[in-house]
């Protein structure tokens, strides 16, 4: 027999459902000639940010897949790293030439790095950082992180060096190391804070992960790790013991290693193939996590056929 308790419990299930957010799922969206590479996340305006290999601009991206370009600034070659602040609505662009966009030029090509800084609700700029002009050498500013006071802190591909730039916007080396810099192409990539006072640091081509404190930059280690995390693209810190690991370069998955010794060692908690080729960056939307496939080898293999389907990936 229905009892009204029952009953009750069933209306109660009932609206509690109908209030609950649905389940994430995957995003997908199009764009002609953009190549997305990198991505970020605003829960203010609750919109993703997007970068572009060959246009060099900034666009956003909503939960239903429509894109739209937000930034169009002439000084932009390829934007790599994106970072919104949300404390400070201000969206943080590395500005890097791998030689594949409309404004590639054999000046910048191989030795541009910069980051550029813009009002993330109406895409002003605020300010920009001439990186590559603190050394000599090739370089390639690549991704971008954050520590609780403002500090930021910028990885670069080419040259031995993350870079950090304080809250008064002195720009400076932070830290450089032999170990960053052992083979030709992408070396240093992802980077992450963590609160507990250092920076996780991931190395392309060798698939090593480095933690470096942001207190005594000579104080680097190298992360124990199961396996060479070969390909290792962009990353996102989850909580103190969970970071995500976007990997390419054939590898193409998403892990998520764990580390309960203050990032001594990790293991692989767990693994998901990429819905797409070549995923590239992740990004934390509320509960969720979202990783861009950004299909790069269709751009960079001069035999593929060109691509504008995309997906953000439920992670």
């Amino acid at each position: 027999m229905t009892t009204r308790t029952l009953l009750a419990g069933i209306a109660t299930a009932a609206i509690l459902s109908a209030m609950s957010p649905a389940f994430a799922q995957d995003i997908n969206f199009a764009t002609d000639d953009a190549y997305p590479e990198s991505l970020t996340y605003s829960a203010r305006q609750d919109v993703f940010f997007l970068g572009s290999v060959t246009q060099g601009l900034v666009a956003t991206l909503d939960r239903a897949g429509t894109y739209s370009p937000f930034i169009a600034d002439d000084r932009l070659v390829t934007t790599v790293g994106l970072l919104v602040s949300d404390a400070d609505n201000t969206l943080w662009v590395t500005n890097s030439d791998p030689g594949a966009g409309i404004r590639t030029s054999a000046a910048t090509q191989g030795t541009l790095a910069a980051i550029a800084t813009y009002d993330a609700t109406t895409g002003t700029p605020k300010a920009y950082y001439d990186l590559g002009a603190l050394s000599q050498g090739a370089h390639f500013a690549n991704d971008i992180a954050l520590d609780a006071d403002g500090n930021a802190y910028v990885t670069d591909s080419f040259a031995p060096i993350v870079y950090r730039i304080d809250t008064e916007g002195v720009a400076s080396i932070f830290a450089q190391d032999p170990s960053f810099l052992t083979a030709e192409g992408f070396n240093l990539n992802g980077i992450a804070w963590h609160p507990d006072g250092f920076l996780l640091v991931g190395k392309y081509n060798t698939g090593e992960l480095f933690r470096v404190s942001t207190t005594d930059p000579t104080d680097i280690a190298r992360v124990a790790l199961p396996e060479a995390l070969t390909g290792a693209d962009g990353i996102q810190l989850l909580d103190d013991e969970h970071l995500v690991v976007v990997q390419n370069l054939g590898a193409d998955r998403i892990v998520e290693l764990v580390s309960t010794d203050g990032w001594k060692t990790a293991s692989i908690e767990r693994t998901e193939p990429s819905a797409l080729s070549m995923p590239t960056a992740a990004a934390k939307a509320g509960d969720d996590i979202y990783v861009l496939n950004a299909r790069l080898d269709t751009l960079f293999d001069p035999k593929a056929d060109k691509v504008g389907d995309y997906v953000l990936q439920d992670f």
